[in-house]
């Protein structure tokens, strides 16, 4: 009789160690959406002209990100910004960022960036790298951030630089009588709240 309740004690066994593995074992979470709020983040570029710094400032973008600190390997963010938005300090200044010599706003009103990957460095300090499609321009930027996260909210601050001539950025006629600088840089301050 003990021989032959063996088989049904031994998958009994089977099923309960079955059904402990499956529970024990962790389920991925699912990365948390972040949706940036523009009315408390901010996003500049500077630039030198005749040697003089020049800063704008975008007042209009959106974007949306996707990760887990967990999982950096699956983090997204797409971010768009309206590049007609931009304000100088002068009106001069501020027309001429915005003409077919620099941004070029009529024909190219969006500047979109893609991340392609984020990486920690140390504590909350992360490097990320992005694709920006900017003047009908696509090309790899990267730059240094610090990132910090609650239940409810999140804060990057942090700055890229790129050559503007990889967009054909500050290489019309009118550039012809100013001097200005090889690099432009982006520093930003983002706000996003958790949505999900």
């Amino acid at each position: 009789m003990f021989q032959t309740a063996k088989p049904a004690i031994l998958r009994l066994i089977c099923a309960c160690v079955l059904t402990v593995v499956v529970f024990a074992s962790p389920v991925a979470a699912e990365p948390s959406v972040w949706r940036i709020d523009p009315e408390t983040s901010s996003i500049l570029i500077t630039f030198d002209i005749d040697g003089t710094p020049r800063q704008g400032r975008f007042e209009a973008f959106k974007g949306e990100a996707r990760f887990d600190l967990a999982a950096l390997e699956d983090a997204n963010l797409k971010f768009e910004i309206e590049t007609a938005t931009i304000e100088l300090s002068e009106t001069f200044a501020t027309d001429f960022v915005k003409s077919a010599d620099w941004l070029f706003v009529e024909e190219h009103p969006i500047a979109i960036y893609e991340l392609q990957s984020l990486e920690r460095i140390e504590g909350d300090q992360f490097r990320a790298t992005g694709l920006l499609t900017m003047r009908g321009q696509t090309h790899p930027v990267t730059g240094d951030l610090t990132l910090n996260l609650d239940e409810a909210a999140g804060v990057a601050v942090g700055e890229v630089g790129f050559n503007r001539k990889d967009f054909n950025v500050g290489v019309g006629f009118s550039t012809l009588f100013v001097e200005i600088g090889p690099l432009i840089g982006v520093s930003f301050d983002l706000k996003a709240m958790r949505l999900e």
